[in-house]
């Protein structure tokens, strides 16, 4: 009688059904396991595998973990561009306030004279004509005393209004001060078209005003300085206008 080989093995369950047949298959002599050589490659494979799914394990990790990371970059970025966002806005806003007035949204004193320069030296270079009219609001004063500033500050605004409907994209309205306006006027062909321009803003500016007592109605004193190329410079520009406007008033009394 051959002599069979004795297996030590852990104790199995007891299986029944389909299963019964593959416990019986792994204890019969001269199964795998009956051959050392085979039983230790199954080992092997089995601690491989193991392996494998211990690296699996780590690599689903490491994806997960970088799957947050990425998508806290993507917060971030997003956070960043929100923020970039916001700095831009408020560098626009800032920019816009330092160069317009506050009340009536024209160009303030540094936009205008920025401007003037630029239309100056253009003018120079293209052998073209500018002028600057000098507005004032006559008898200004007595809006504010009978009516308040909060009536004044609304008149201010519909001026401002008007008289940037009434002028070119090219040309640039500015509030200089008070109840004082000016008005750049650049590309000028001849007298008649600057004439024609004068007209249209005394005209609209002394059209009637709401307000909350009825219509109001005043006057305006516009002075008007022509550049002579390369013979003036931007603050005797504005000088000459203010000058003209002033002799204009006088004429009035």
């Amino acid at each position: 009688m051959k002599n069979e080989p004795t297996l030590f093995l852990n104790p199995i369950p007891a299986l029944s059904g389909p299963d019964a047949s593959v416990t019986s298959h792994w204890l019969e002599p001269g199964s795998c396991c009956a051959a050392p050589g085979k039983c230790e490659q199954l080992h092997q494979n089995f601690a491989e595998i193991a392996e494998l799914q211990k690296a699996l394990a780590l690599s689903q990790q490491q994806l997960a973990d970088a799957r947050r990371q990425l998508e806290s970059l993507h917060a971030d970025r997003a956070e960043l561009n929100q923020q970039l966002r916001e700095v831009g806005e408020n560098y626009r806003q800032a920019l816009h306030a330092a160069h317009h007035d506050a009340l009536t949204g024209l160009a303030n004193r540094t936009l205008l004279q920025d401007r003037l320069r630029q239309a100056m030296a253009l003018a120079n270079r293209q052998q073209s004509h500018l002028a600057l009219l000098f507005i004032d609001l006559d008898d200004f004063k007595a809006v504010n005393d009978t009516l308040g500033h909060a009536a004044g500050d609304r008149l201010l605004s519909d001026v401002a209004n008007r008289l940037q409907a009434c002028i070119r994209n090219c040309d640039t309205a500015c509030r200089y001060g008070g109840d004082e306006f000016l008005v750049l006027l650049t590309d000028i062909e001849n007298s008649n078209q600057l004439s024609a321009v004068i007209d249209k803003v005394y005209e609209t500016l002394i059209a009637p005003y709401a307000s909350a007592i009825g219509y109001l109605t005043l006057d305006v004193s516009i002075g008007t300085a022509i550049y002579r190329r390369g013979k003036q410079s931007w603050d005797d520009l504005i000088r000459q206008a203010d000058q003209a406007m002033y002799r204009t008033k006088a004429a009035k009394a």
